[in-house]
């Protein structure tokens, strides 16, 4: 439960825009900044810290603006969020930050916040979840969608 509660709280608190390094925002995730380097680098970089803490990767893209994306954020306190999201890595990226560079990536920024499965070059495999699997933004409707497709990887 203190891992998703440390994101939120950092989520919350908000990242540097000129960070050097990809920003740690718990022992499972992290936020990448367009101005440490190319995506498809950033992500088979932490495609290798997730395999060597044997996590799943995923990408998830969010905006700062987005009300889901926060009333997300606000729910990993949760236990059942923390059990929906156990094992995984995130990879999140402000689509208003990355803008057209996305599409290196093959991902579509057109409904958000959405979770995208990462192959083993570091793509999306095709499998993604966005707030269209649940209601309303609570944790009794958010935690059972995401923890089928996080653990159907």
């Amino acid at each position: 439960m203190r891992t998703f509660l440390a994101v939120a709280v950092l989520v919350v608190a908000g990242c540097t825009k000129n960070a050097a390094a990809p920003v740690e925002l718990a022992p499972a995730a992290v936020r990448l900044k367009p101005s440490q380097g190319a995506l498809t680098s950033l992500l088979t970089a932490e495609l290798a810290k997730a395999r060597a803490r044997n996590l799943r990767p995923f990408l998830e893209l969010r905006a700062e603006w987005c009300g889901p994306c926060k009333e997300l954020e606000a729910s990993m306190g949760d236990a059942r969020m923390t059990d929906a999201f156990a094992g995984t890595y995130l990879i999140s990226l402000d689509i208003d930050e990355w803008g057209e560079k996305l599409k290196a990536v093959d991902v579509d920024p057109s409904s958000i916040p959405v979770f995208y499965e990462l192959d083993a070059q570091a793509k999306p495999t095709g499998r993604k979840i966005d707030g269209g699997a649940w209601a309303e933004n609570i944790p009794a409707n958010m935690a059972p969608p995401l923890k089928a497709f996080f653990a159907g990887s």
